[in-house]
This record gives C-alpha cells, structure tokens and sequence, in this order.
C-alpha cells in the first residue's frame, strides 16, 4: 500500500458560496449511507455501505467559500480488512469567471490493485455526484 495524491477538479456557473453550501450538504450527494454533521469545523460523520464499508470523518479545515478538508479518523473494509486513516479528503474553489472551479483532492494510502478504482470512485463522486447536485440542486437546496 504506498500514499497516493489524486486530483481532479469541476467548473461550475456558480460563486463560491452557494458551491460551498452545496458542499457541505453531504448527505445529499455522497453515494453511500450518511449519519452525523458536516457543516462546521470539528463536524464528524460517517459513510456506511452496509456493513462492509465504514469510514468516519472529521471537518479539520473549514474556510467558508474557499476550502473544506475532511480527515479520516476510522476506517474499515470489512471484506479484506483494508483501512484508509489518514486520508484527507480537499475541497478547494477558486472563483473563476463568475463560476467557480473546484479542486478536489484524495491524499492517503491505495492498495496497488486499485489505483484505478481510486480514480472512478473519486471521478464518479466529484464529477457525477457532486456536480449533478450543483447543477440541478432545487431552490431549496441552494
């Protein structure tokens, strides 16, 4: 297992604070089981599937409309016994064009065999998930 920096980044015709609130309602856009807080410094949560998957995070960064940075303070998949304390996960947004970009960084350990896997699962988080929620997010959401 070596550390690993995957980034990638989305543009979306936003300012940074309706980006940012989206942001932070994880629940609405994060692909798995959801149960805690997650908008202010020092929020936990946690990420289920199941009960196989188990990660919980804790909110270590938090500068309205520029970054969020979530720790992850436990972690366990149960079919292999894999864990990823340790990894950061980075929000950062740059106004852009009377958007903004946001780049998303994972920053911690990756088994060999699933460098790849890292990569769709980040991309199909940021780039579908969070971006779709974004893009068609209800007034009410926003």
């Amino acid at each position: 297992m070596k550390n690993k920096i995957y980034t990638i980044a989305i543009e979306v015709p936003y300012p940074p604070d309706i980006v940012f609130g989206h942001i932070n309602k994880v629940p609405k856009w994060w692909p798995e089981e959801f149960d805690g807080k997650s908008g202010k410094l020092n929020d936990e949560f946690t990420f289920r599937t199941g009960k196989f998957h188990y990660s919980k995070q804790k909110i270590v960064d938090f500068i309205p409309n520029e970054k969020v940075v979530w720790l992850v303070t436990e972690s366990l998949r149960k079919t292999d016994n894999y864990e990823w304390t340790g990894t950061k996960m980075i929000f950062e947004l740059i106004p852009q064009d009377g958007g903004t970009r946001i780049n998303f960084t994972y920053e911690g350990p990756v088994l060999e065999n699933e460098q790849e896997r890292l990569i769709q699962i980040c991309d199909m988080v940021i780039k579908d998930k969070l971006y779709h929620f974004i893009m068609e997010g209800n007034e009410e959401s926003v």
